[in-house]
């Protein structure tokens, strides 16, 4: 495989998709989303607000918490929110089966934790491929949708994390973790 220095990223950037099709003229800088199971539903977050992935591990309840957040997690000492995506989006209780994964993702100094039922694959998408689009519907889990993603035959929703930040709690996520004080890592 090829890979092309990016400015944008300081690292490395594919210069093949993942069929192994080379993409011919000039190299065109690419968007990496992570692509993830909410119900029965696939949509892709941006992979440069993403930490880590980690395996489901005990949830406290916080009594009084926002509506979507079903309590926090202590990751190696930061004890960080965790945001119940399928409460987000509007989708019924999952069945808790070993595909759940908790996403740490950080955005404007905020770190938290997405809880989903599933990861699927990377995608590397062209500017072309993503349409700045809303979707309509107030109180269906649509407006957390920032734009879609049209790759080959697949169509899927890009989640916008401000928009669900805004949603959960406002300023709420700013709390005084030592996580969101310091540097990325």
């Amino acid at each position: 495989m090829e890979f092309v220095e990016s400015k944008s990223t300081g690292i490395f950037a594919i210069h093949r998709d993942l069929d192994g099709e080379i993409h011919s003229g000039e190299f065109q800088e690419r968007e990496q989303f992570i692509g993830l199971i909410i119900g029965q539903e696939e949509f892709l977050l941006p992979i440069s607000t993403v930490r880590e992935i980690i395996m489901l591990s005990p949830i406290t309840y916080v009594p009084n918490s926002p509506e979507f957040i079903d309590g926090v997690i202590n990751l190696r000492g930061n004890i960080l929110p965790v945001i119940n995506m399928r409460k987000v989006m509007r989708i019924g209780r999952g069945t808790g089966e070993g595909s759940v994964r908790v996403i740490i993702a950080r955005y404007e100094g905020i770190t938290f934790g997405l809880l989903v039922d599933g990861i699927t694959y990377v995608v590397s998408l062209l500017p072309q491929e993503i349409e700045n689009q809303s979707l309509p519907g107030k109180g269906t889990g649509a407006e957390f949708i920032g734009s879609i993603s049209k790759h080959g035959n697949k169509v899927a929703g890009i989640l916008d994390l401000v928009r669900i930040i805004k949603a959960v709690a406002g300023d709420a996520l700013d709390g005084d973790s030592e996580e969101s004080s310091t540097s990325e890592h």
